[in-house]
This record gives C-alpha cells, sequence and structure tokens, in this order.
C-alpha cells in the first residue's frame, strides 16, 4: 500500500536551481536498477555499495554526490533512473513490510519545481513505489536465502 502524505500537482525537476540536492550518495537500488545500470556498460563495483547495517544496495557517491550526477549537475542515466529517483519530487519516509508491504511518501522539501512543470501521474508514482517494494521485497528474501556475495554473482 502507497500513502503520499502531502500532495503536489505539478513538478519539473529543476536540479540547477538548487544544486542538484535530491542526487546524493546513498540512492537505494533494486536488482532491476542494478541490471538496467549494469546493461549501460558500468560495473557494479564501479557504482555500487552495500550497505550491512540495512542490507540494501546503495549507488556510490563521487564528491557528494551520486554517481551518475555529471559535471553539469546532470544525470548521467536519466533514461534509465533508478526507481527511488522516479519517485521525484516524493521521497520514501518510511517502508514496512507485514501482512502487506507499506511505503509512506512526502514531497521532498524546499524544491524549487514544486508547482511548476506537469501535472504528476499519482498512478505513476504508486506503479513505480509499488515495484519498488516487491523488488525490495525479493531482495530482502535472496541476501538471506544466499547473502550479498551471492546476489552480486547473479547479477
Amino acid at each position: 500500500m502507497i500513502h503520499i502524505l502531502e500532495n503536489i500537482d505539478k513538478w519539473k525537476c529543476e536540479y540547477k536551481k538548487c544544486g542538484a540536492k535530491c542526487c546524493a550518495e546513498g540512492i537505494q537500488l533494486t536488482i532491476e536498477d542494478i541490471k538496467r545500470i549494469k546493461g549501460l556498460g558500468f560495473s557494479p563495483d564501479d557504482f555500487l555499495d552495500f550497505d550491512e547495517k540495512n542490507n540494501v544496495f546503495k549507488i556510490k557517491g563521487k564528491e557528494g554526490k551520486c554517481f551518475f550526477n555529471g559535471k553539469k549537475l546532470e544525470c548521467t542515466i536519466r533514461e534509465n533512473e533508478p526507481l527511488v529517483c522516479r519517485l521525484l519530487p516524493f521521497r520514501i519516509v518510511e517502508v514496512s513490510y507485514s501482512d502487506e508491504p507499506l511505503m509512506k511518501l512526502r514531497p521532498v522539501v524546499d524544491c524549487p519545481g514544486v508547482g511548476q512543470g506537469k501535472k504528476i501521474d499519482k498512478k505513476k508514482i504508486e506503479a513505480d513505489a509499488t515495484s519498488f517494494l516487491r523488488e525490495n521485497q525479493k531482495l530482502i528474501r535472496d541476501i538471506k536465502k544466499k547473502g550479498k556475495k551471492g546476489v552480486i554473482e547473479e547479477l
């Protein structure tokens, strides 16, 4: 179940105005995200970190930004961006896995693109968030079953 805690009608990414503050290191990845990025010719060793505490894969940082943040602050993998990035202008504030997985989303604070650009497609946000939950739940099971090394070897 996906809960959007505050509503936004329109949004446009104005990364140059905010200095690409959403494009920070440590963006959580799903296995499908990793496979898409690998398909672009990147080695997981280049861009992938494993958070031992939370058992999740994350994007490495480069000068305090996402590994894929370009010199002009642009996303260099825009057409293949991770699911978490597709949720923008919303951020994940809570995820829980019980009888039914639950994700709570809240708008990014102080985003200069809020209220500008195209109307937000809430059904697409919910679909991407649901995909993230499903993929992450599978990743958690796979890590418990095969370990981090086993999961990486399958990539």
